[in-house]
């Protein structure tokens, strides 16, 4: 074998291991950045909880909650807008998770948060006014959470 053929199997092996790194790199890159959104939804999962148990710890949260859920229309400005923010709260929350795919294909426990979320009146009301434009963002979770609205929509008239 002279050195040119020598010069020219050593340039092959070469550029397989340098592929053979990149291909390694790439792979971790892909765990890493699972790894990242999975800590974002988990942090995210923290988050709701954390709101949830500050609208029911505090006792003026609890009741303008439950009183937004319950008569709607006889929320003064301030509390409309306190209510709404609480529920807006929780809209970005399902758009977070469900853009992170937090559940895979199975839409089970979506539709279970979505059928509590638009339960009462109050909470539909905020989903006619403010939610769809806020679900817009992941038009998939739009048309989702609009057939659960329909069905609730139903069953209340």
């Amino acid at each position: 074998m002279d050195w040119d053929q020598l010069a020219t199997v050593s340039q092959l092996l070469t550029g397989a291991a340098t592929l053979a790194v990149a291909v390694f790199l790439w792979s971790q890159l892909k765990v890493q950045h699972r790894d990242s959104e999975r800590d974002f939804a988990f942090a995210n999962e923290n988050r709701l909880q954390d709101v949830f148990i500050s609208y029911y710890s505090n006792e003026s949260a609890s009741s303008l909650f439950w009183k937004g859920h319950s008569d709607f229309e006889g929320l003064l400005p301030a509390e409309e807008n306190r209510y709404r923010m609480m529920c807006l709260a929780m809209y970005f929350h399902m758009v977070n998770a469900w853009r992170l795919e937090r559940d895979g294909d199975d839409l089970a426990r979506f539709r279970v948060q979505w059928e509590n979320i638009l339960r009462h009146p109050g909470q539909r009301r905020v989903y006619e006014n403010w939610g769809r434009r806020t679900l817009g963002l992941q038009p998939s979770l739009l048309e989702f959470t609009e057939e659960i609205y329909r069905e609730m929509e139903t069953q209340a008239a």
